[in-house]
């Protein structure tokens, strides 16, 4: 299963990779923005059904300098899902990309088609956070008492 990492909203226990609570696969009945933008509350429409298909790698504006020209660039980061590609169910040719945070809401307001099960957790024995960490345990096993 496809995991979003490092997400704004995680699962909770142990979970040090930051896994989301969207996954790939998830089916949503995706709004549009009157819905929610509406003064007084119109009612949902659950007619045609979006299929979360990637996550994208999120965009950190005026990142960093350019040193030849000295303006500021934006750079894409990986780890940062700040928007989801979704296909509808309907017609399958329409992709649209869509916040996380609105697939978050989608999620709270139950604008699901079926219930959606939280990624499972990646497997942490092959995970080292960093090489000196890694090192530093290497050496303390070492050393007698």
């Amino acid at each position: 299963m496809m995991r979003q990492y490092r997400a704004q909203r995680c699962r909770g226990g142990v979970n040090p990779l930051g896994v989301g609570v969207i996954a790939v696969g998830s089916i949503y009945y995706v709004q549009d923005h009157g819905q929610f933008d509406s003064r007084y509350g119109g009612s949902a429409v659950c007619r045609v059904p979006y299929l979360v298909e990637a996550f994208l790698n999120g965009t950190c504006g005026a990142a960093r300098r350019n040193r030849e020209t000295g303006l500021w660039e934006s750079a894409h980061r990986s780890g940062r899902s700040d928007f989801a590609l979704v296909r509808s169910l309907r017609d399958r040719r329409v992709v649209r990309r869509i916040s996380v945070h609105l697939l978050i809401v989608h999620e709270d307001l139950g604008l699901w088609k079926e219930l959606t099960r939280y990624p499972s957790l990646s497997d942490l024995s092959l995970y080292r956070r960093t090489t000196r960490t890694a090192a530093r345990c290497r050496g303390a096993a070492q050393q007698p008492n």
